[in-house]
């Protein structure tokens, strides 16, 4: 098949170069904010020529700038993602009602949707004086498998799409309680399915645990999940599932009443 077309694998409509530049935008991130031209192509996988096409392309777009023999994105670039938050209300109207329940549960939230293996956070707001574990950004990306937003997320597909997902991409082992079994993660996702919250502990990081609920549209979908964490020696995993769950899904009602 030629270059528009993709690989055998891809439908008829699969158009490459656009995917590819996808590709390239992904190549950055936390530790590559500045790449040269053989960076990105070795990221990527492509031809140094056809990456500097790409490239030259994202600069003359505005969404990258080259200094030298460096490539960087620039903001520009949050207008794809913001694209997607505004068309399912995930924009800056939420934060009031993130930054009340930080405020009523002393612990940073979030707001987060998943792009398996990861989930990616898109908003969060932070409780006053309270450090985390993981500093959480702001499309910064965590895995799914480890952390109560991604079992959430995954409860809220078919098991069909969840065991296919599963099976994508190898579940790695952070602390001895990660799950790293493609048939115990499924058996944990339909609990937390059943019960419709998640709270995990100590999966990702040793003495934290974490808590995540499902934010609904007002159609019933979900579109992403309200998480929090916090260090066991502050709250644990049981206090989470019994004083801040119920707070949670009271936040989620209230930000699902502003979603479009």
């Amino acid at each position: 098949m030629d270059d528009e077309t993709g690989a055998d694998a891809r439908s008829r409509t699969f158009v490459t170069a656009f995917a590819r530049g996808l590709d390239v935008i992904q190549a950055f991130g936390p530790g590559a904010r500045r790449l040269t031209l053989s960076d990105v192509a070795a990221r990527v996988g492509l031809d140094r020529a056809v990456a500097r096409r790409l490239l030259l392309t994202l600069v003359e777009l505005g969404l990258a700038r080259a200094d030298g023999k460096y490539f960087e994105l620039t903001p520009q670039v949050l207008r794809l993602g913001y694209a997607y938050l505004s068309s399912v209300g995930l924009d800056r109207r939420l934060q009031p009602a993130l930054e009340a329940l930080s405020l009523r549960i002393g612990e940073n939230t979030s707001l987060t949707v998943l792009d398996y293996p990861h989930i990616s956070h898109v908003t969060r707001a932070e409780a006053p004086g309270r450090a985390v574990g993981y500093t959480l950004k702001t499309s910064e990306r965590m895995p799914a498998s480890a952390t109560a937003s991604g079992r959430v997320l995954l409860a809220a597909l078919e098991d069909g799409e969840v065991a296919a997902l599963l099976a994508s991409a190898p579940l790695p082992r952070f602390t001895e309680r990660s799950v790293t079994s493609p048939d115990a993660l499924l058996a944990a996702v339909r609990e937390c399915r059943a019960m419709g919250y998640a709270v995990l502990d100590g999966e990702l990081e040793e003495g934290f645990a974490s808590a995540a609920v499902p934010v609904r549209d007002r159609a019933g979908r979900v579109v992403a999940a309200l998480a929090s964490s916090s260090h066991t020696a502050r709250m644990t995993a049981e206090r989470m599932a019994t004083e801040v769950i119920p707070m949670m899904r009271q936040a989620a009602r209230e930000i699902g009443e502003l979603l479009i």
